[in-house]
């Protein structure tokens, strides 16, 4: 959890994606406070670069962030190896399913907050910034949460109102975890899912944000106090961001504190939890009694629960809330803090429900800070036992950003009541950096709350034995009202601390009835509303239902007067209508009830109307008409409503009620393939249109599947398959899922579909990388093409060679000496579960050349990886069931002498994409033409040999992302290979190569079909690189006078498409920014942040690197930028105009180029910058004594650059360049690079 987001009204939706692409995810500041101010060179905290998250199941998914919002996903297994799992992305968001947790998901067993890769990532929960991972482990009681954690966790808390406790998974053994959360003894009879050791629910512990004296008046806090009643003898407990202990407005009122966050004390470091708390009790010592909160006789308890960055963990909140209601029996608990809007049952929410009825005590809670969007209201305020509080002014409005009802999943009312939230003076906290003085003014639902609370502790204070039940009943329904009626904005209106000390009649706060279809004819359902009367005499009540949005005739009372007795109850029935609201909508009556004197009484009595509901029926076949087993993934075309999995069990039949509408299936089930009788296909099976307008059955049909494949013109062997799934309909949020086929399967299978689609759009497309084949083995008339090198294991040679096989059973020592396998590839059968690593090691021990295992199961077999041990001895690759008894036959045959073909670094790969749109055709197989790709020559020319790896993600038009699973490929430090690449459809591309420490990244390139590109990586010279589009870091940016760098690019190779970030450690680096000759700041790094003054005085950004371990070359560099600045809007985003500088000099695979050798380079300035212009002066000196002397070079203008010829002395082995630029804008640069490249 974390303190609410400031109510700042947003920017435009165009700034805050600049603001994102330059500078990932800044941290919000302290709720109604201004930005705070940055230290002169520090650039606020922000991401940047790749983010890596490892999943509860172990699996590490790969997040990089791509121009124009896309991203690319990467996902691999705990060990390194590819993975099957679902990338799927619906909206703004990213969710990761790999298959071991599909089917857990799909039974409600596992949080789906667990995958939101999103999420995790803005909340700061991936590996870099989180090394564990904070759960919530639910069980089916106490005692069972009590147990010991399972392996690979460590318990911090027991949260015994949740049934649960805190756990933290360690990253490095979450595959450990789950193996222990999923063992095998947990399956239920019936084959569904179970959660081992007694485990009902596994929850991520989510993040939550901390969401005077003109505002106590307000409410009449004043009046109160004249009474006597200053709240004396009420415990209050503010979980919040803790407390000033010496703030003199709260000397003498604190009675118990605690910090229920790691590492950190109860002292107040952010300044929000004071603000709240001296809100509540503040006696205003130190502004002469003036500033003093709502009741100021109360004794606080105070708990920490938000760290000095306001931000918290569910379970700390959790655990704050047992402490305050069970150990320091607080009546009444504020609670100025929020997260993500749900449906109120989550474990926060549950935990103030359970709470609220064990110990009697109110817990008041902020709505949150995410208006005007509605079904924004966050948890825990959304627990129907909480009173949620929202934010109005000094004149009673509602705050733009107070949170919204109704309550997300069944439209309940929320929030529940308002107070004043908007500039709400009250104490600052002196062991904040936030502002000066003692006191200090805040905006949000954070600010009303304490307004709320402090109410509840006058009025506990005035009735010691009431129930925090009936203390909500009373601040509820003696709320100042107005004549608008809208709950779900106003809630039942503003708090009134009079008329709630004074009343002596009031009435049930709020009913809500949640009703599900069918219903029948004329039904009508009533409600009761509870009028208790603690005075003398009795009271008659005029009584009327106020509904103006909702349908005439949709509520009605059974009476219009009643009277209440003295020291009784009476009762008072809302009678529904159901006839008169429509299906599927929500409806809300203020029941209002008059007294004797003008006093009022509000009741809100809610309704939502679940509407008529069809049974959607899959019945699932497989190639033999049986039942087929899988998993079904539902999406509604039309309403913006979440996908959903399904498991289909081995019945082959699965129901659903849905609302009538147009549905999308896509199933996926596991069928066998075309290898023989024990080999794997992937069957996908869809339904991409469904209209339910009644009961239906939709049968998905595995006999009517027709197989996918790609052709190429070279052997080739599988390196990744994907399977895209997309259905988009307008002004809805766009949904596609990226299923990453896993090594196990042979062959890929789709259904045809028909008809075009006619509502929305949807496509099917599959993606492949398909590489020159790493081992093949045949002879004697036979290929075995079943073959699967295991992941990262170590390869023969490249070449071909004749080599001797021999059979070795199980692969015991035993069996392997039997067998003489020294110097001969070791063919053992693999037995399921089988300790793989023994078998390697015995084979390695027994001087095997390779050992291959034949799987006993069906699929085929990537067993190194499940595995948690270092690579095996020896090279390791599987063969399939059926190709691998074939070929043990043929060994007891006496046949032992086999071609054995070996390229473990493939020479060419094919990179290929083909989409279907509206409709899925019969003949699913794609046969490129010579015109349909293009080619692209690869070279690899790093300064130093050896073994690296690259990718090529795609990105398509369609789709706000791209993920890879297999395709991470071995390429050589040095050395060549050619591409075939799909150049149809207005793909993309994404590339990467590395070699550590260096990895290369290109701008986003698309190829021509027919064309032919070259392409360099890791070649001199290296230098920090701008591109148009940085996929490291984003452009340079200015917000308003405000200068904004997050990790300028230190390095880039020849290719004017590539760029490197080297992180700290392996490069020195310093940035500094001046405007004419003063230094603004200084970062030692690549990160810089300061504020400009409009003037005539040029601005120079300045960055210097230095590195002796990343190349031999390029020891050091120093580039410096220039540009106007005349000022600019405060909200005004500017991309800066640093020009860019590319180099290309022939060098050989060492890196040294001739002494004769041809030099060009091109200065660029990009398009979109602010004030940029055509480049019109390049300048270029070398210098080969490493910059102690320089020589100016005469430039030939051609083919768009600027070119000379070297002219290097014997005895030089290096040549050093300094680069000059200037555009017609006046912007300029100056790069110096000693050591560029060396000489042969």
């Amino acid at each position: 959890m974390a303190v609410l987001p400031s109510p700042r009204r947003r920017a435009p939706a165009h700034a805050l994606l600049a603001i994102t692409l330059a500078l990932g995810t800044i941290s919000v500041t302290s709720p109604g406070s201004a930005v705070a101010a940055v230290p002169t060179g520090k650039l606020p905290a922000a991401p940047g670069g790749p983010r890596t998250v490892t999943l509860i199941t172990g699996d590490r998914v790969t997040v990089t962030a791509l121009p124009g919002g896309r991203t690319t996903t990467s996902v691999r297994s705990a060990h390194g190896g590819p993975v099957g799992a679902h990338v799927l992305t619906y909206g703004a968001d990213t969710y990761v399913y790999p298959d071991a947790a599909a089917p857990y998901v799909a039974a409600g067993l596992l949080d789906e907050r667990l995958f939101n890769v999103t999420d995790l990532i803005a909340d700061g929960y991936d590996d870099a910034r989180r090394p564990r991972l904070p759960l919530i482990v639910q069980y089916t009681d106490v005692t069972a949460a009590r147990r010991a954690p399972l392996p690979g966790s460590v318990q911090v808390r027991g949260l015994d109102s949740v049934h649960g406790a805190a756990v933290e998974q360690q990253r490095g053994d979450a595959d450990r975890f789950w193996a222990a959360l999923t063992a095998p003894a947990a399956k239920r009879a019936d084959d569904r899912p179970a959660l081992a050791g007694g485990v009902t629910k596994v929850w991520l512990d989510g993040k939550v944000r901390a969401a005077l004296a003109d505002t106590t008046a307000q409410i009449g806090a004043p009046q109160v106090w004249a009474t006597g009643n200053t709240g004396s003898g009420v415990a209050v407990a503010v979980l919040d961001t803790g407390v000033d202990l010496t703030h003199p407005d709260l000397a003498g009122q604190i009675a118990q504190t605690a910090s229920f966050v790691p590492g950190q004390e109860v002292t107040d470091k952010h300044g929000h939890g004071t603000h709240v708390a001296s809100t509540i009790a503040g006696t205003g010592a130190a502004s002469d009694g003036r500033e003093r909160g709502v009741a100021p006789g109360v004794r606080l308890h105070v708990g920490k629960v938000l760290n000095d960055l306001g931000e918290g963990q569910d379970s700390w909140i959790i655990a704050g809330m047992e402490w305050a209601a069970r150990q320091q029996g607080a009546k009444v608990v504020s609670m100025s803090l929020g997260g993500a809007p749900t449906d109120g049952t989550d474990p926060l929410s549950s935990a103030v429900n359970e709470l609220s009825a064990q110990t009697g005590a109110l817990f008041a809670i902020a709505a949150g800070n995410s208006g005007p969007d509605m079904q924004s209201v966050g948890a825990p305020g959304a627990a129907d036992a909480a009173l949620t509080v929202g934010a109005v002014d000094g004149l009673d409005r509602v705050a733009f950003f107070s949170s919204r009802g109704p309550r997300r999943g069944d439209n309940g009312l929320k929030p529940d009541i308002t107070a004043p939230g908007v500039d709400v003076y009250a104490a600052r906290s002196q062991q904040s950096s936030e502002g000066e003085g003692m006191y200090t003014t805040m905006s949000g639902t954070s600010m009303a709350t304490p307004h709320v609370a402090g109410v509840a502790a006058l009025l506990a204070a005035a009735h010691p034995d009431w129930t925090g039940q009936r203390l909500k009943d009373v601040l509820m329904s003696t709320s100042r009202t107005s004549e608008r009626i809208d709950p779900y904005v106003d809630g039942i209106g503003r708090v009134d601390a009079v008329a709630a000390t004074t009343a002596t009649v009031f009435a049930t706060g709020t009913d809500f009835t949640d009703l599900a279809w069918p219903y029948q004819p004329g039904q009508r359902v009533d409600r009761k509303v509870v009028y208790t009367n603690t005075g003398d005499a009795p009271v008659d009540l005029d009584l009327a239902v106020r509904a103006p949005t909702a349908p005439a005739g949709l509520f009605s009372l059974d009476a219009e007067q009643i009277t209440v007795p003295a020291h009784g109850t009476a009762k008072a029935t809302v009678h529904i209508a159901l006839d008169r609201a429509e299906d599927d909508t929500y409806a809300h009556v203020a029941v209002d009830a008059t007294g004797p004197g003008g006093q009022r009484l509000r009741t809100l009595v809610g309704l939502n109307k679940e509407g008529e509901r069809a049974d959607l029926t899959f019945q699932t076949r497989d190639r033999a008409g049986r039942g087929l087993a899988g998993l079904i993934l539902l999406k509604e075309v039309t309403r913006d409503t979440a996908p959903r999995l399904y498991a289909v069990d081995g019945t082959g039949r699965l129901s659903v009620s849905l609302p009538p509408g147009t549905y999308s299936a896509i199933m996926q089930a596991d069928l066998p393939g075309v290898s023989g009788p024990h080999s794997l296909g992937l069957g996908v099976l869809i339904a991409p249109e469904i209209v339910l307008a009644g009961d239906r059955t939709v049968v998905l049909d595995a006999r009517q599947l027709r197989q996918v494949t790609a052709t190429a013109k070279q052997p080739t062997a599988r390196a990744e398959v994907r399977v895209d799934y997309g259905r988009t309909y307008p002004d809805r949020a766009p949904f596609f899922d990226n299923y990453l086929v896993p090594n196990r399967f042979h062959s890929l299978w789709a259904t045809p579909t028909g008809r075009p689609v006619k509502q929305g759009v949807f496509s099917l497309g599959f993606r492949w990388s398909l590489v020159e084949p790493p081992l093949t083995i045949g002879g004697y008339g036979r290929r075995y093409d079943d073959l699967l090198m295991q992941t990262a294991s170590r390869s023969l040679p490249d070449g071909r060679e004749q080599l001797d096989l021999a059979f070795a059973g199980r692969g015991t020592p035993a069996e392997l000496d039997r067998a003489r396998v020294r110097g001969k590839i070791a063919v053992v059968r693999h037995e399921t579960g089988g300790d793989v690593v023994a078998q390697a090691d015995a084979a390695a021990a027994a001087g095997a050349k390779m050992l291959l295992l034949v799987n006993d199961g069906d699929g085929r077999l990537d067993a190194w990886y499940e595995l948690p041990e270092p690579n095996p001895a020896l090279p390791v690759a599987s063969l399939g069931r059926d190709q691998g008894e074939q070929l043990i036959a043929e060994l007891a045959a006496g046949r032992r002498r086999y071609g054995v073909e070996s390229h473990p670094l493939p020479s060419y790969v094919y990179d290929l994409v083909h989409r279907y749109r509206g409709a899925v055709p019969k003949d699913l197989s794609y046969r490129p033409g010579p015109g349909d790709l293009a080619r692209v020559d690869v070279a690899f020319r790093n300064p130093v040999p050896g073994v690296g790896t690259g990718l090529r993600y795609d990105v398509s038009p369609d789709q706000p992302g791209s993920a890879l699973g297999g395709g991470i490929l071995p390429v050589p430090a040095q050395g060549t290979r050619t591409d075939w690449v799909s150049a149809d459809h207005g793909n993309q591309w994404f590339e990467q190569a590395t070699v550590q420490p260096l990895t290369y990244s290109s701008d986003l390139l698309g190829y021509r079909p027919g064309s032919r590109t070259q392409v360099r990586w890791f070649a001199p010279i290296g230098r920090p690189s701008m591109l148009q589009d940085s996929l490291v870091s984003g452009r340079p940016t200015m917000l308003g006078n405000d200068l904004m760098v997050w990790a300028l690019p230190n390095w880039g190779d020849s290719d004017p498409h590539h760029q490197a970030l080297v992180w700290e450690g392996e490069i020195a680096q310093k940035t500094s920014l001046y405007q004419g000759d003063e230094l603004i700041a200084e970062n030692p790094g690549s990160s810089m942040y300061g504020t400009l003054t409009p003037g005539p005085r040029p601005v120079r950004l300045i960055t210097e690197t230095s590195q002796s371990v990343v190349s031999p070359y390029s020891t050091s560099t120093r580039t410096e930028w220039t540009f106007p600045f005349t000022g600019a809007a405060p909200d005004e985003i500017r991309r800066l105009p640093l020009m860019g500088v590319h180099y290309t000099v022939d060098t050989d695979l060492a890196g040294r180029a001739d002494r004769r050798a041809r030099l060009a380079v091109t200065a660029q300035q990009f398009e979109g910058v602010h004030q940029g212009g055509t480049v019109r002066e390049v300048g270029l000196e070398v210098s080969y004594d490493d910059g102690r002397t320089w020589q100016r070079a005469t430039l030939d203008r051609r083919d768009g650059s600027w070119q000379t010829t070297l002219h290097a002395p014997g005895w030089a082995k290096f040549a050093s360049v300094r680069v000059s630029a200037a555009d017609s804008a006046g912007n300029t640069v100056t790069q110096t690079v000693v050591r560029a490249f060396g000489l042969r």
